[in-house]
């Protein structure tokens, strides 16, 4: 993928009670986040829990989202929580289909499930958080009014 070995993984999580085994103490504002986005395309950044490897994230914090796909949160009930990439060459443009991850990474992967057309056409928002304030770190489909007027 070339992706940068420094840069962070995001944590796929199956839905928001797995939040704790990879977050800690969520506060009432990721609760309710979680609650209006997801499934979907919010990916939060929150302190990761003690123990989580490395290689996952090198820093205090780990980003975590739900994805909108019955297939993969249906895996990600069997199998946990699942550390992952998007499936496209980093700055390469966002795959919907297996045929355009092969397409972008052929070679470079041992394995492509088929799970069906992907809903997401752009990456998703990343928030954090400074304090109580939240801060978008990535744009996406979800907008930061639409943050605001959740968390109020």
């Amino acid at each position: 993928k070339k992706r940068p070995a420094s840069k962070p993984i995001p944590v796929l999580l199956a839905d928001a009670y797995a939040l704790e085994q990879i977050v800690q103490n969520p506060s009432r504002q990721v609760r309710l986040l979680t609650e209006a986005f997801w499934p979907g395309p919010l990916t939060i950044v929150w302190p990761k829990v003690p123990g989580l490897p490395e290689a996952v994230s090198s820093e205090p914090t780990v980003g975590v989202r739900v994805p909108d796909h019955e297939f993969a949160r249906q895996l990600l009930r069997r199998v946990g929580p699942l550390a992952v990439s998007s499936a496209n060459r980093s700055g390469a443009a966002t795959t919907r289909t297996a045929r355009e991850v092969l397409a972008q990474l052929s070679g470079r992967i041992h394995l492509v499930i088929d799970g069906g057309i992907s809903s997401g056409r752009r990456p998703s928002t990343v928030v954090g958080f400074e304090g109580k304030e939240f801060k978008i770190l990535r744009q996406g489909p979800i907008r930061a009014e639409e943050i605001q007027r959740v968390l109020g």
